[in-house]
């Protein structure tokens, strides 16, 4: 357990003597240099001794990954080379006779001993009174020989007056000098100062700090958008990082007077348990802010996926239990994170208690709530007297989170923490108690919204010990770029959307579930299916499938009937078919209802599952949700429960169609001519009626009309949608061979993505082709200059003047290398079951900008016709369906034909992604 401060604990492996040897034998050898030359004497000593002194930390770090090592190490290297340039300047430079007394201090992370490899040296080069001109040269001289040394500095000259009144006025100045301590100069004037702060500063002054310090960590959390859960954190000021860990530190050194960790312990404001994991998750976190330094050579404290490949196997982490190294690595991060948090809500208890500091709105509105002996309220939180052992009264550890969810109370953190020291108590007995699992069920599918209390028995361990199979994806990261969230976050997340469905609350963005889940029956089986619907991640097999077979052992010890055990498990087996179909599959085309709605087989099924679905998806991110996801789902539950109540899917498609006929003819009767309006509707097929809305319609049959008066090859039109997060692009043309390839590469070139195309050729030959594209935000484009952009790359397209693979080339080179070194497998699978008029193949790939234009460009080299196509991308992979028939508008059937195109294909994928070499599979 490390309970000393990083340079003490340092010096135990770093042989500090030694090395100041090296610095006094150094500088010893610059004689009778003149002052005005004297920097030019320091820097050839002064820069190697620091280039020696990191190589020799550096190398000590290398071989343990000692975090607490390395930033206490280099302290100490600083505090060698500092002292012994301040002895040297002001030792060549005479002060005047009344010159102020000078000290230098080291403040912040510094003043602490903790240095990481890029950290700021912070500075304080205090005087008795007003700095002279003698003493302001000596100042600058010290300055220019950090600087020339390569170092950043952040510094402060002040008489002691002036600090004072500085660390007065600012809370950062004064958290800053809370960690100063004394490096060279005069003592007297630094101890002075220190008991000055400490007199007139800080005493009687500590809720106002700690006031100060709760708003400074929301706003600090605010303007990163942090989560503790993140799956590419900052370690240092997001939530669950190392900035936490000082926040607390400070807290215990202002409010408490505790200089260091042995201060913490003996002041009871944490245990010994509780101390050790401090220790360890500050060590683990200093160990990954090193490493993040040392690798990109500056200050970088964000842990990227790049960064993340690189120093997971530095730290050891290894491929096992179905996950890879950097999974486990990561998990091992969200852990660190997930123990400071509970150190925070420790922390923060202690002060409410000894420092009165007002609740917050929520604890306010629940300070009147009470609560059954032996529980007691404080300020809208239930506690437990401190007599009160857990091990001989474990009924209370279930029923703590059943009253706060009743009665919307906070739980005192001293609960909390007595259910983390005491999580032994949850055996196999307490797991098997029906008592104890139906007050389980009970607070899951309260009518309040569970989501609060489902948290805080996750973040206080009790969940992952009452389901050890939740126990299991709690931390896991999932290591891709579409999944924002660890596993268990993402669960609790997609908990609260599915109450706030419920409660109406998202009945603009999810209007279709705010309705159908009202005609739900199973209310209980679908919160228990949402609960369960990711536990099997991890496990290196199908999900949905592990998934399904956990449920059917959980739920009956949740005292689920057998019938309801099937539907529970029905649904995370299938909790995946509902986008998928949606998203990918053409809801045009009768077989796709039909197959869905085979699957499905009820009412009740498809609410269910629809809830499921929006629910899971809305939790992914916060940007994957949007309005064209909604219609399509819209849609296909629509259309679906039409099929359900008796109806073929070929007549509900085709009663879409003639509706969108009859609406778009009565829009059109009053401005043109009726001959032409029939023309018109005459001139598609029946698939295109019952793909877009009446505002589109009216749209392509304007643009239409406008093509034919002008003449010009190719007629645009580019719409910003914002309420589906999409921009649509409507073009116009007569239809060739490789047409929708020049398109797409053309759009790709503008850092656009396109989600969704659907390509209608006339029975005049003339092509209709309506795309859906994104920024890569996932936002609609609504810029005028990138949009104008597209319009001319479009033109030069259509006219052969436009080098797309060269340009494509050029946008690869500049995707950041973390979005291009995640391996994504490369895979093809040509259906012809799963449309009656189309062969349909799957593409899964890597998302690169050139993904779209080589796999439509190949199909093109065949001859092939796409009718259809959509693009889901699940952050780095995306999945792309194409509606294929060959040039004579007929499925392609022969084995050897598929086989040719299902290798020309895959070399397609390979050949968009030329950064990394894919692993093929069929």
């Amino acid at each position: 357990m490390l309970a000393l401060s990083p340079s003490r604990y340092a010096k135990q492996w770093f042989d500090e003597t030694l090395f100041a040897e090296r610095v006094d034998e150094a500088f010893s050898t610059i004689g009778q240099t003149e002052t005005n030359t004297l920097n030019r004497a320091f820097l050839p000593i002064s820069k190697p001794l620091l280039k020696e002194g990191r190589k020799l930390i550096k190398n000590c770090f290398l071989e343990n990954n000692d975090g607490a090592l390395y930033v206490g190490g280099y302290s100490l290297i600083m505090d060698c080379l500092i002292k012994r340039i301040f002895d040297e300047v002001t030792s060549r430079f005479s002060q005047e006779a009344d010159s102020p007394a000078l000290s230098l201090m080291a403040t912040g992370g510094y003043g602490r001993g903790e240095l990481a490899p890029r950290s700021d040296i912070d500075l304080l080069f205090l005087t008795s009174v007003q700095i002279d001109k003698p003493t302001s040269v000596i100042v600058e001289t010290i300055l220019y020989a950090l600087w020339d040394m390569g170092l950043k500095v952040g510094h402060a000259t002040r008489s002691s007056r002036q600090q004072i009144k500085a660390v007065k006025d600012d809370l950062s100045t004064r958290t800053s000098f809370l960690e100063a301590r004394h490096l060279a100069g005069d003592a007297d004037l630094s101890a002075n100062i220190l008991n000055q702060f400490k007199q007139e500063v800080v005493q009687g002054s500590a809720t106002s700090y700690l006031k100060g310090k709760l708003d400074e960590r929301s706003q600090r959390l605010k303007g990163i958008n942090a989560h503790r859960y993140m799956l590419e954190p900052n370690i240092k000021n997001g939530k669950g990082g190392l900035r936490d860990l000082h926040t607390l530190f400070w807290i215990a050194r202002y409010a408490y007077e505790a200089n260091n960790l042995e201060d913490v312990l003996s002041r009871g404001i944490l245990s010994a348990g509780e101390l050790k994991e401090f220790s360890q998750a500050q060590q683990f976190l200093w160990a990954i802010r090193c490493h993040l330094h040392l690798r990109s050579k500056r200050a970088e404290d964000r842990l990227t996926f790049d960064a993340q490949m690189d120093i997971a196997p530095m730290m050891g982490f290894t491929n096992k239990a179905g996950l890879n190294s950097v999974e486990n690595f990561m998990r091992r991060y969200h852990l660190a994170a997930k123990v400071v948090g509970n150190l925070t809500r420790i922390f923060w208890a202690a002060i409410a208690t000894d420092f009165d500091t007002e609740p917050r709105e929520f604890l306010r509105e629940s300070a009147s709530a009470e609560a059954p002996e032996p529980f007691i309220v404080e300020t809208g939180r239930i506690n437990l007297p401190d007599d009160i052992n857990l091990e001989d009264h474990p009924e209370l550890i279930m029923q703590v989170f059943e009253i706060a969810e009743k009665n919307r109370l906070e739980i005192h953190p001293y609960i909390l923490r007595k259910i983390y020291n005491n999580l032994h108590i949850i055996d196999d007995d307490f797991r098997q108690n029906p008592k104890y699992n139906q007050q389980f069920i009970n607070i899951l599918t309260s009518r309040q919204n569970s989501e609060r209390i489902i948290r805080m028995m996750n973040e206080s361990g009790f969940l992952g010990e009452f389901i050890p199979d939740f126990g299991r994806i709690v931390a896991l990261m999932q290591f891709d770029m579409y999944h924002s969230y660890t596993v268990d976050e993402h669960t609790v997340f997609a908990i609260n959307v599915l109450h706030n469905i419920e409660l109406g609350n998202l009945a603009d963005i999810a209007p279709i579930a705010t309705v159908s889940i009202k005609e739900i029956t199973l209310r209980t089986e679908l919160y228990v299916a949402m609960l369960l619907h990711d536990i099997a991640k991890g496990r290196g097999g199908d999900h949905s499938i592990l998934g399904a077979e956990v449920a059917r052992e959980l739920c009956p010890r949740f005292g689920l009937s057998e019938e309801a055990t099937e539907t529970v498990a029905w649904l995370i087996e299938h909790h995946l078919l509902m986008s998928d179909t949606a998203f990918r599959y053409d809801l045009s085309d009768p077989i796709t209802i039909q197959n869905f709605a085979d699957k499905v087989q009820s009412p009740e099924r498809l609410n269910l599952l629809l809830n499921l679905t929006v629910s899971d998806i809305r939790a992914v991110g916060p940007t994957v949700w949007n309005g064209w996801k909604a219609a399509l789902m819209r849609d296909l539950h629509t259309r679906t429960m039409a099929v359900l109540r008796g109806h073929s899917s070929g007549e509900i498609l085709k009663n879409v169609g003639a509706g969108n006929q009859m609406r778009l003819k009565d829009s059109l009767i009053d401005t043109w001519d009726k001959e032409d309006v029939i023309a018109h509707l005459e001139s598609f097929d029946a698939s295109y009626w019952t793909d877009f809305d009446d505002e589109q319609y009216q749209y392509h049959a304007q643009l239409c009309r406008q093509h034919f008066a002008s003449k010009q090859h190719l007629t645009l039109g580019i719409t910003p949608n914002t309420k589906r997060n999409a921009t649509e692009v409507v073009l116009i043309a007569d239809d060739n061979i490789g047409l929708f390839s020049k398109f797409a590469g053309s759009i790709s070139i503008t850092n656009a993505v396109i989600v969704d195309a659907r390509l209608t050729t006339r029975k005049d030959g003339l092509t209709v082709d309506v795309l859906r594209i994104q920024n890569t935000d996932k936002q609609a484009i609504t810029d005028p200059e990138t949009i104008a952009d597209i319009e001319e790359n479009l033109q030069q397209a259509h006219r052969g003047a436009l080098d797309i693979d060269a340009a494509l080339d050029r946008r690869l080179k500049q995707t950041p290398s973390r979005f291009r070194r995640i391996p994504i497998p490369a895979r093809v699978l040509i259906s012809n079951k799963i449309s009656d008029g189309h062969t349909v193949v799957e593409i899964n790939g890597k998302s690169t900008p050139s993904f779209l234009y080589y796999i439509t460009r190949k199909m093109a080299g065949f001859g092939l016709q796409i009718h259809t196509a959509s693009f889901t991308a699940y952050g780095d992979r995306v999945v792309g369906i194409f509606y294929i028939n060959d040039g004579f508008g007929l499925k392609i059937t022969t084995r050897n034909r598929m086989g040719i195109l299902h290798k020309a294909l895959l070399n397609a994928i390979e050949e968009s992604d030329p950064d990394q070499h894919m692993t093929k599979t069929s």
